[in-house]
């Protein structure tokens, strides 16, 4: 009984784990979930140039 309580948490608290990645959230989604939408310029190592990329943070 105790084995199959305690395999009952640890797969509950490893799928609890699993929640969704804000960052990858549209700007949309994010601003209406009401997290903050940030730009920052980054620079992409194939082709040297800098690019803007866009991530959802939290506030």
């Amino acid at each position: 009984m105790k084995t199959t309580v305690l395999l009952f948490l640890m797969s509950l608290f490893i799928f609890v784990g699993c929640n969704q990645d804000i960052s990858k959230f549209k700007k949309d989604d994010c601003i209406k979930k009401g997290y903050g939408y940030k730009k920052e310029k980054v620079l992409n190592y194939r082709t040297g140039k800098y690019e803007l990329r866009t991530i959802c943070v939290k506030k």
